[in-house]
């Protein structure tokens, strides 16, 4: 049984200094992933996508530099996320979330 990565802890840079946030964004989508194949012994790996995109601040706005990336089971739950916002000083910050509760009976059936 894989054991769940605890949810990391919401961390800023400055801009440009982005440093470990993406590879620990990719440690906690793998994580998340192989703990539902584990619970679900089920591993086929078509069943999870890494997406991401723009956040629109205002209706007035198109695109922001305002960014999301999440992880998909079966294209239709989406089980992590890590939000990277941009402050108008230009200031990084990194927020991550997990939710498996989309998950619960399909995760209690095994």
């Amino acid at each position: 049984m894989v054991k769940l990565m605890d949810i990391p802890k919401p961390f800023g840079r400055i801009t440009g200094e982005s440093g470990n946030a993406h590879e620990l964004m990719n440690n906690f989508f793998i994580n998340t992933k192989e703990y539902i194949q584990s619970k679900l012994n089920d591993n086929d790996v078509n069943n999870f996508k890494i997406e991401g995109g723009y956040l629109v601040s205002s209706p007035s706005e198109v695109i922001s530099d305002n960014i999301i990336n999440y992880l998909t089971f079966r294209e239709k739950y989406v089980v992590a996320t890590m939000f990277e916002t941009r402050t108008e000083f230009n200031y990084l910050q990194f927020t991550f979330f997990r939710d498996l509760s989309c998950l619960e009976e399909l995760l209690d059936s095994k």
